[in-house]
């Protein structure tokens, strides 16, 4: 049986290949077979037969399927059965038994059952079981007086001997044996000798015969003529055999193949395939043993660009089964399968002719792997395009001669280095690029290539279209054909007129080297000397190159200066291709070390790239190290000098500056003081006059109001000038403008005061005071600056002022240090707003300041130490600047509003005259912040 489901386990895994059959077909194979076959499942219940075994039974298929040995035969015997065939599903063994059975027409059988015992795919199990019937009772008559039934064991061996009559001499003594040693049951085969007759193989069994008792009653003689069986078995095994050689010879041929092979039958299930397939789709072995054509249909589709494209001609084909077909496919990974597919039909007659449809078995698929096939394909005819561009962009002139040596091919290069056209040469005769001076020797060149077969190579002079000469570099092959014919000549011609010119250069640069004063040396990757100059082999007292050549680089050195120039300069040299200093070689007579100056560097294969030898150009630098070391030394004593100089420069510079600065600082406070006299007297008399004038009058409106009431009615001329003057706004008004001058001179007490107080011209020695005054007043000057313009708002102050003693300072010194920071901090502000207006303008829009500020805080730390801090939020400091602010003379603002010197000092009167510190406090984008600490009570020293 070879239906899968009736295949055990074991078999299914070791020909995954086998092929599926259709139910109809199964009935068909079954039926051919003479012996009954049968099928149970795992309820002992029939559910295939063949019409043998219908025939055998004696009812039909019908009657059969589905029923089990109960409904046909006796219980006891059916019990038997059902006992028997149970062995065969629980112990899953091949069970074989010769029974006596007698058919529905009461004869009776000696039959052989074989039962085994299969599973399917999903675990079903299986009872299959096939009869032979090994002789009829009534055969026995062939062999005369042998057949019967003997009841002892004398009466058994006269019909023995009467059976070993006719019995051939092989066989008599093998049946006088087995008679020797019977049993309950005995067979053998043996050749029996009819009377008369020629002899013929027999199959003969000796049954032991019991009654309803149980007890012995005899033996029964069952005796089959074997011939026709043997003759059909030994068919059997010889049809099987070849079979077998068919179907190997087939399987070989299939899995040689380098094409993907698929059979699929007429019910669109996979008959057949070879591994190729499954290693060209990437099958899994799971999926293939499915035989489902769908779901491999489903797994190739997955992998192809158009699946669509692909199905619409499976189809196709499958619609039209007597067609064939032939084309490519392109799968997602990139490669390209050729597909080719043709019906299976059965071939009929001598020429192949093709059977009808009717004997169409299915379609077999062709699929072979032709990526690499195209991609050859396709890299021939780049190969051939570039051959084609070779030609004509190479900067060899390619030309093309035929036996006359007229030109037939003239490409690109051709043009360019002769100067002549394709049109212009082609048909023209090498006379036209030869000069007369060399046409003898080319004519020679000609005969060899067109007589001798073989290529040349010369150096020539040639013509060009302009009449300039040039000197041609010719490799010349003759055209020959596979007998041997030459049909042209194919010349390759680089125009080597620059190679020349830079030839004859090097051999101005071998003369340049050659009588160079300096050290020059080649020495190969492993450090033997290739050459050395004639400079070079007197600089180091070596008497010729061969000497030179017989040394390698650790000879050039010293120990010690070798193993520095190992250590440290070659791991340079290999990394940078180059290294320049100065280092030191040995003289090879004297043994001194010669201090070089060395350019050191390797050279590089122009196609690889690798370098293949080093060079080395070294002077003798013994008298410009002597100079040099003097002239280091006398650097060094007017280097001592310019340090001394500068500095006492900078001193004088910082002297002078400070000099000047308190100069003007005390002009500027004298200048303030004057002033601040100068408005305080008119101011204090204005001041005082104002409460007195306040009270004149508010009297004289009393008293006008006093008229106004006892003289209600004055005369015209009072009441027109009443009207003239408007006496009711005058006498609303008149108290609110004494009011106005008596606030106007409050403020300018004010601004007087904070004059003087910034001036302390008292205070010039030091002196214990309000820091807190001293800013206040600085703030006042700065009033004006602080406003808001067009270009920025108002500048808020923030003070948070801590609770201070009064400090000793030099008050006047140290408001100049106030108004030197507070300046820089508004500068930095407007200079924010110069840098970003489109900030201040989005800001104005919508009504949202942005809000400039500047935040002054004071601290008293542990117990002799006063902390201001005065910080802004403008766009801060960058580094490189902050490090040069307390630098005199340095500024960033443009030429003309800056000094660079408000810093320098106020930095120089907090550290020297405070004994404090000033530092900045700032980061790019995040405002800047200056920090004043000085010393609540000053030591007498400082």
């Amino acid at each position: 049986m070879n239906h899968p489901r009736f295949l055990d386990n074991s078999a299914q895994k070791q020909n995954t290949q086998q092929q599926n059959f259709s139910p109809a077909f199964l009935h068909q194979m079954i039926n051919s077979i003479s012996d009954p076959i049968f099928v149970k499942d795992r309820q002992h219940r029939w559910i295939l037969l063949n019409d043998a075994y219908c025939d055998f039974i004696g009812h039909s298929r019908e009657e059969l399927i589905g029923k089990s040995d109960d409904d046909f035969f006796p219980q006891a015997e059916a019990d038997v059965f059902w006992q028997k065939d149970e062995l065969v599903f629980t112990a899953n063994i091949t069970n074989e038994n010769q029974d006596l059975f007698t058919d529905a027409q009461g004869i009776t059988h000696l039959i052989s059952t074989k039962k085994s015992c299969f599973e399917d795919e999903t675990g079903n199990k299986f009872l299959v079981g096939s009869i032979r019937d090994i002789i009829l009772q009534n055969e026995a008559g062939k062999v005369l007086g042998v057949t019967g039934r003997v009841t002892d064991l004398t009466e058994l061996m006269q019909k023995c001997l009467a059976l070993r009559e006719t019995l051939q001499e092989p066989d008599r003594q093998t049946f006088m044996t087995q008679l020797a040693n019977l049993q309950q049951v005995q067979d053998w085969e043996v050749y029996l000798q009819p009377r008369g007759g020629t002899a013929f193989p027999t199959r003969i069994r000796m049954v032991a015969m019991y009654d309803s008792q149980g007890q012995w009653v005899g033996w029964r003689w069952l005796l089959c003529d074997i011939s026709e069986q043997q003759a059909g078995l030994h068919q059997d095994r010889q049809a099987e055999k070849e079979l077998q050689r068919t179907n190997a010879i087939l399987q070989a041929q299939q899995e040689a193949s380098i094409d993907g092979i698929l059979i699929i039958d007429e019910n669109r299930t996979i008959a057949s395939f070879n591994q190729k397939l499954s290693q060209l789709w990437q099958i899994p072995a799971a999926l293939l043993q499915t035989r489902d054509d769908r779901q491999l249909l489903g797994w190739v589709l997955d992998q192809l660009i158009n699946p669509d494209e692909f199905l619409a001609k499976v189809e196709y084909l499958y619609q039209h089964p007597e067609e064939s077909s032939r084309d490519e496919i392109f799968l997602k990974s990139g490669k390209i399968f050729d597909r080719y597919s043709a019906p299976v039909r059965k071939h009929q007659g001598a020429c192949n002719e093709t059977s009808p449809l009717g004997d169409y078995y299915g379609r077999i698929w062709y699929f072979r792997d032709i990526t690499e096939y195209k991609q050859a394909e396709a890299e021939l005819r780049a190969s051939q395009q570039r051959l084609a561009l070779l030609i004509e962009q190479t900067p060899l002139a390619i030309i093309e001669w035929n036996t006359n040596f007229q030109v037939q091919t003239w490409n690109r290069a051709a043009e360019r280095i002769f100067g002549y056209t394709t049109e212009e040469m082609l048909g023209n005769p090498f006379e036209i690029i030869v000069p007369e001076n060399a046409r003898k020797h080319v004519n020679e060149i000609i005969t060899a290539l067109l007589t001798q077969g073989g290529g040349s190579f010369s150096v020539n002079e040639n013509v060009t279209k302009d009449g300039r000469t040039i000197v041609g570099e010719w490799y010349n092959n003759p055209l020959v054909t596979p007998d041997g014919q030459v049909i042209g000549v194919a010349s390759m011609v680089l125009d080597i007129t620059e190679r020349k010119r830079a030839e004859e250069e090097q051999q101005k640069f071998v003369a340049l080297i050659e009588n160079s004063s300096d050290f020059i040396g080649i020495a190969s990757i492993e450090g033997r000397i290739l050459y050395l100059n004639p400079a070079g082999l007197k600089m180091v007292g070596l008497s010729s190159l061969e000497a030179a050549k017989t040394k390698s680089l650790v000879d050039f050195y010293s120990p010690e200066a070798f193993a520095e120039f190992q250590q440290k300069i070659t791991p340079l040299i290999f990394q940078h291709g180059f290294w320049q200093g100065e280092f030191r070689h040995r003289h090879f007579q004297t043994g001194i070390e010669i201090p070089t100056d060395c350019s050191l560097f390797m050279v590089k294969h122009p196609e690889t790239g690798e370098p293949f030898c080093r060079v080395a150009v070294v002077r003798d630098i013994t008298e410009r190290r002597q100079a040099k070391e003097a002239l280091l030394k006398s650097e060094a004593q007017l280097r001592q000098q310019a340090q001394d100089l500068k500095k006492a420069f900078r001193q004088l510079q910082h002297t002078q500056t400070h000099l000047i600065q308190s100069e003007k600082m005390s002009s500027l406070g004298q200048l303030v003081a004057g002033v601040a006299h100068e408005i305080n007297n008119p101011v204090n008399f204005i001041y005082g006059n104002l409460n007195p004038a306040k009270e004149y009058t508010q009297d004289l409106l009393s008293l006008l109001q006093l008229y106004q009431s006892h003289y209600p009615q004055p005369v015209p001329e009072i009441e027109d000038f009443t009207e003239l003057i408007e006496l009711d706004f005058l006498k609303s008004d008149l108290p609110q403008i004494i009011s106005s001058m008596k606030v106007g001179a409050d403020r300018i007490r004010e601004i007087v005061l904070s004059l003087r107080t910034f001036s302390r011209l008292d205070e010039a020695e030091m002196k214990a005071v309000d820091i807190h005054e001293g800013i206040d007043s600085t703030l006042m000057i700065l009033q004006n600056r602080l406003k808001g313009n067009d270009q920025r708002p108002t500048i808020e102050i923030i003070k948070e002022y801590g609770k201070l003693p009064l400090v000793q300072c030099y008050a006047g010194q140290l408001n100049q240090v106030f108004m030197n920071i507070l300046t820089n901090a508004i500068d930095a502000l407007e200079e924010s707003f110069v840098i970003c207006p489109i900030l201040w303008e989005n800001a104005r829009r919508v009504e949202q300041m942005t809000s400039p500020q500047i935040c002054i805080r004071t601290q008293l730390q542990e117990q002799n130490q006063v902390t201001i801090r005065i910080a802004d939020n403008g766009l801060g400091i960058p580094e490189d600047v902050k490090k040069q602010l307390f630098d005199p003379f340095f500024t960033t603002k443009p030429i003309g509003k800056g000094t660079g010197m408000g810093l320098a000092i106020s930095y120089q009167i907090i550290t020297k005259r405070h004994g404090g510190s000033l530092e900045c406090i700032s980061q790019p984008g995040q405002g800047a912040e200056f920090m004043i600490k000085i010393p609540l009570i000053q030591h007498t020293s400082t």
